[in-house]
Formats: structure tokens, C-alpha cells, sequence
């Protein structure tokens, strides 16, 4: 499936392109990912939203990462040339160090964009997942990044990919709970919701338990197009043509 955001109107001179790769095969994942990062995108954007044809629909265990992993580099490659920036949209980031081998443009996973900017708003972050079993990928995930450190805790729901892109608000419901259910300490200073369905509750979540919570997803593509400008600027005359 194939989205396209066609930019916003505003001052900006440039169309940046970016690409958001929903990692699973689910076509209405894409859709619920373009309806949430539409409206936030910068004037300027233009934003094609894919996802690959085959693979699983959700990702819920290593060998659903391991499977959408290759399909996700595999888009990054065949587009490699067409976009200023890729977003690797799924909260486990499967494919990025694969991906980012593939194209000089800038690759970001929203798991690590979201803990990124959550270090820039507190001292400590805590996590949330979908279930149970994805702690111990998540914390691995977390190590590899260098940001353990960082970590309060890893906070699941107890859902599943599929349930939570078809029932939001039992997710935003069951980690209501989950949350406060912790002691402050745990749930640290900023919650990160690295999962790519989890955007759509980012706001209301925080509204509940009174704390920053940051969406992967829409770190993510900030990101992105941060970087699109970044990696496109203008050339600037040399001191000898000044």
C-alpha cells in the first residue's frame, strides 16, 4: 500500500520527501499511521506512507521483527534514491542498521526517536510495549542504544499488534492502568510510546497520568524532516568566491 501526503501550503520554498515504512503488511495500520502524522507535519512535507506486501501483519514476536525487518530494508532500498529521509514506523525498529546500510539518506526508527527526545525532556524515561513477552526485546533494544542508563522501566499492556490498531481505546485503557499502578520513580519522568499504533493515544495518555508523554512515531518523522533539511542544504560559496 502507497499513501501520499501531498505537502502543506506555507513558505517553505522546498518540498522535503519522506518515507514512512509501516514495517507489517497491514494496510489499515498505514492508513491509521497517515491519519495520525498527517496533521503534524511541517509546511513543506510531503510524506508517502508504504508498507511491504507480504510479511506479518502484526509484529508481536522475534521472528515477526526478524521477517518485517528484511522486508522493511528491502523498501529502504528500492526507494533509496527517491526520498530525503526514511521512518521506519514499527516500535521495535526492526531493519534500521540493515536499512541504513542501503541508502546514504538518514533512517529513522521511532523507538530510538522516541527515547531520544524523551532524554531531552527529563533525566529518566519508561517505556511502554504492547505485552508481557516484548519486555525483554525492548530492553535489549534500549542497551543497544546506550540508554539504559536512562531507562525507570518497561511498562506492557497486554494486547497484541492487531487488537491494538483495531481497539485503541482498550489499549489507551489498559495502560492507564498499568501506569499508574507504578510508583513515580518508575514511571520516571517522560513516558515513551514506541509502538507505531500508539500515536493516536500519545495525548490522551498523558492527559491521565499527568506526565510528558512523547509518541515514537511523531518523533520519528520530526526527525525526518529535520534531517531531510539538514542533508539537503544549500551549497555555500567558498571564502575564494565570497
Amino acid at each position: 500500500m502507497r499513501i501520499t501526503q501531498t505537502p502543506t501550503a506555507g513558505s517553505s520554498s522546498r518540498t522535503r520527501r519522506i518515507a514512512v515504512i509501516n514495517s507489517n503488511s497491514s494496510d489499515r495500520v498505514t492508513q491509521q499511521l497517515a491519519d495520525t502524522v498527517t496533521p503534524e507535519l511541517l509546511s513543506g512535507t510531503e510524506a508517502v506512507f508504504l508498507n511491504p506486501a507480504e510479511g506479518p501483519e502484526g509484529i508481536d514476536t522475534l521472528f515477526d521483527v526478524i521477517v518485517s525487518g528484511a522486508h522493511t530494508a528491502a523498501l529502504v532500498r528500492e526507494y533509496s534514491h527517491d526520498f530525503d529521509a526514511f521512518v521506519v514506523a514499527c516500535g521495535n525498529d526492526p531493519g534500521l542498521a540493515a536499512a541504513r546500510e542501503l541508502t546514504d539518506r538518514p533512517v529513522i526508527g521511532i523507538a530510538e526517536a522516541g527515547m531520544l527526545q524523551a532524554c531531552a525532556q527529563g533525566a529518566t524515561f519508561s517505556v511502554a510495549v504492547l505485552a508481557p513477552a516484548k519486555v525483554a526485546g525492548m530492553r535489549a533494544l534500549i542497551r543497544s542504544y546506550g540508554l539504559e542508563s536512562r531507562l525507570a522501566s518497561i511498562i506492557p499492556a497486554r494486547t497484541t499488534s492487531r487488537d491494538a490498531a483495531t481497539s485503541p481505546g482498550e489499549l489507551l485503557d489498559q495502560l492507564t492502568d498499568a501506569c499508574r499502578s507504578r510508583s513515580s520513580d518508575e514511571l520516571g519522568d517522560v513516558l515513551v510510546l514506541t509502538g507505531s499504533v500508539m500515536g493516536q493515544i500519545a495525548h490522551a495518555l498523558s492527559t491521565r497520568i499527568n506526565r510528558p508523554v512523547v509518541a515514537g512515531i511523531l518523533a520519528g518523522v520530526r526527525m525526518a524532516e529535520t534531517l531531510a533539511d539538514a542533508t539537503t542544504r544549500p551549497t555555500y560559496p567558498s571564502k575564494e568566491e565570497a
